[in-house]
C-alpha cells in the first residue's frame, strides 16, 4: 500500500471504530449506523482499489525492467554499426549509411 493510502484507511478506520463505539452520543448530530457501514464499504473498495493497484505496479516494473534491457542492446548495437560506419567512411558519406552528424 502506498504511504498515503495506508494513512488514510488507518485514520478512517479508527474513526469508523470510535464513532460505532460512540453511536449514541452521535444520533442528535446525524450520524447513524447506515453511514458508518456506508463509509466501512467505501474503505473496502478503497482497499481493494489499492490492492490492484498494486498488483499492477508490479506487474509493470517487471515490463518496464525488460523493456530496458531490450532498449540497453538495441542501442549497444546501434552504437557498435554506428562506430563502423564512422570508422571506415569519411563525414560527407555517414548519412548514406543512416548515420546523421549531430555535432
Amino acid at each position: 500500500m502506498s504511504k498515503t493510502i495506508d494513512l488514510q484507511v488507518e485514520k478512517s478506520q479508527m474513526l469508523i471504530d470510535g464513532m460505532k463505539k460512540n453511536l449514541n452520543d452521535l444520533t442528535d448530530k446525524g450520524v447513524n449506523s447506515q453511514q458508518l457501514d456506508t463509509m466501512q464499504a467505501a474503505l473496502e473498495e478503497l482497499k481493494a482499489a489499492n490492492a490492484e493497484c498494486d498488483a499492477l505496479r508490479s506487474e509493470l516494473s517487471k515490463k518496464v525492467k525488460r523493456l530496458n534491457e531490450h532498449l540497453a542492446v538495441v542501442k549497444e548495437q546501434f552504437a557498435e554499426k554506428k562506430k563502423l560506419i564512422k570508422g571506415y567512411w569519411p563525414q560527407e558519406q555517414w548519412m548514406r549509411y543512416g548515420v546523421a552528424d549531430k555535432r
